[in-house]
C-alpha cells in the first residue's frame, strides 16, 4: 500500500510540473470545501487536500503508419471520499472526451479542445476544455508508461458547491483573469483486456459521433483502462482562486444552472 504521505508527495511533485506553463510558483490549496449537493440539505465536507477518485477509459487507435496513431479517447470518474476516507454525499462524477495522436514506444500528445464535465447526480457542475497533454509510452506499445499529464480551463462552473478555506465560491473565479485551471495526472495505468461497460461505450458514442454497440480492449488498437487517482487544487500567484491540480496517483490509470457572472 502506498502511504498518503507519498501518495500526496507524488500528487504535489505533478501538479508543480503540470502548471509551469499556465502560473508559477502554484500553492496547493489544504482545508478547503466541496458542497456536493449544492444547495441541499448536506453540510460542506472539509478537504484536508484532495477528493479521491477511480473511473474507466476507453481508448480507440488509428494507426497512420506502422508506428503513429491517432486516437479518441473517452472516460467516466467518481469520487467518492476525499482525503482518503471523509464520504461525500452524494459522490460527484465526471465525464472525459479528448483526443490526440502518438508513436508506439513514443510520445503521446493530446489535442486541443478535450472536455471534462463533473456532475452531482445528473447536474452538470462544472465544465473544463483541454489545454495540454502529454505521456510516455511503453516501448512497443501504446500503453502510457507512468505519467500522463493533463491541463485544462474551467469554461463554466455551479455556484454553491466549491470553495475555499475561507468559504469563497470558486465558481466566481471562471472568468478571473486567471481562469480557473485544472491539472490531470495518471499514474501506473492498468490494461484490461475485457469488454467495455454499456455506459462507457454511450459516453464514447455521444463524444465522438459513432454508433458502437460493443468493444473490448485488445491492448495495441483498443484500450480498457482501470483508473484511480486525487483531484487536488492549487492557487497560481497571483490569483487567490486558481484551480490547478487533478493528480491521479496508486494502482490505476486514473449545468443546470452554470455561472453566467
Amino acid at each position: 500500500m502506498i502511504k498518503k504521505s507519498l501518495i500526496s508527495a507524488a500528487v504535489a511533485a505533478s501538479l508543480f510540473a503540470l502548471s509551469s506553463a499556465a502560473s508559477a510558483n502554484p500553492t496547493p490549496l489544504s482545508n478547503w470545501y466541496i458542497d456536493t449537493d449544492g444547495a441541499g440539505g448536506n453540510a460542506p465536507v472539509l478537504v484536508l487536500d484532495y477528493l479521491d477518485l477511480v473511473g474507466t477509459a476507453f481508448v480507440e487507435n488509428t494507426f497512420t503508419s506502422g508506428t503513429a496513431f491517432n486516437f479518441n479517447e473517452a472516460g467516466l470518474f467518481n469520487a467518492a471520499t476525499a482525503d482518503g476516507s471523509t464520504p461525500l454525499n452524494p459522490s460527484l462524477s465526471a465525464t472525459f472526451i479528448g483526443t490526440g495522436s502518438g508513436t508506439t514506444g513514443g510520445a503521446l500528445t493530446f489535442a486541443t479542445g478535450g472536455t471534462l464535465k463533473v456532475f452531482s447526480g445528473a447536474t452538470d457542475i462544472a465544465d473544463f476544455t483541454l489545454l495540454s497533454g502529454s505521456a510516455n509510452l511503453f516501448a512497443n506499445s501504446t500503453l502510457p508508461n507512468g505519467t500522463v499529464s493533463l491541463i485544462f480551463k474551467a469554461t463554466a462552473m455551479d455556484a454553491g458547491y466549491f470553495f475555499n478555506s475561507a468559504m469563497q465560491d470558486l465558481a466566481a473565479s471562471v472568468l478571473s483573469p486567471t481562469g480557473l485551471v485544472l491539472g490531470m495526472a495518471t499514474t501506473n495505468v492498468i490494461n484490461l483486456n475485457s469488454a467495455v461497460s454499456t455506459p462507457l461505450i454511450n459516453a464514447y458514442n455521444a463524444g465522438f459521433g459513432t454508433s458502437l454497440v460493443s468493444a473490448t480492449g485488445d491492448g495495441f488498437n483498443t484500450l480498457k483502462l482501470s483508473n484511480n487517482g486525487q483531484f487536488q487544487m492549487a492557487v497560481p500567484e497571483p490569483s487567490m482562486l486558481s484551480l490547478l491540480g487533478l493528480a491521479l496517483v496508486g494502482v490505476g490509470f486514473t449545468t443546470r444552472r452554470k455561472s453566467k457572472v
